[in-house]
């Protein structure tokens, strides 16, 4: 080896070490919204997270892994509820993804893992008793609730991107893949007085 390459090889292991690491917060997007009785509540959407294929049916998914966390400003218990449908499909290319809710539990120490920390992504697809079929959760004053979204897409385009969207009471998901986009009412938020 001569010398311009140790010198080069010590410059940049110098040049790695000095560099420091960045933690991101992930966050896609995040939303106060306010009821008419004043209520408030905090809805942070992140953005995907690791990702591959994974194999159901005979079709090949794009899986995508996402949280939200849902924290409740007011003074009364504010009830989540959500639920998807099997299957949902975009407008075009028959495009289609499904939303797998995961009994394992999100935390914020897993923001900076590959896949936020989620695992063995084939069998939550595979294996429905590995799935929740709907979320469910009564969120008290001043707490937040933070869940996975694993999402599984046939036929995707890219970027993706997903957030709740909160209407009124009824909570839509909205998802976008490349150029298309689609919003699915899957549940409510509502405050408990």
């Amino acid at each position: 080896m001569n010398i311009f390459s140790t010198f080069l090889l010590i410059l940049l292991s110098l040049n790695l070490k000095g560099q420091s690491v960045q933690n991101r917060n992930w966050e896609y997007s995040k939303v106060l919204y306010t009821s008419s009785t004043k209520n408030s509540t905090i809805i942070t959407n992140s953005l995907p997270r690791g990702g591959g294929l994974v194999y159901h049916k005979g079709k090949e998914y794009n899986y995508f892994i996402f949280w939200a966390n849902i924290r409740n400003e007011s003074t009364s218990p504010l009830e989540l509820q959500i639920k998807f449908q099997s299957l949902n499909f975009f407008n075009a290319d028959k495009s289609h993804f499904i939303v797998a809710f995961t009994k394992a539990k999100m935390t914020f120490d897993k923001v900076q893992d590959f896949d936020y920390g989620l695992t063995d992504l084939p069998s939550l697809l595979n294996n429905e008793s590995n799935q929740l079929k709907s979320v469910k959760n009564s969120i008290l004053p001043k707490k937040e609730y933070l869940f996975y979204i694993p999402i599984f897409i046939h036929k995707t385009k890219w970027p993706v991107r997903a957030e709740f969207i909160l209407k009124d009471k009824k909570l839509f998901y909205k998802i976008t893949a490349g150029t298309d986009t689609v919003m699915v009412s899957c549940g409510s938020l509502d405050f408990k007085n």
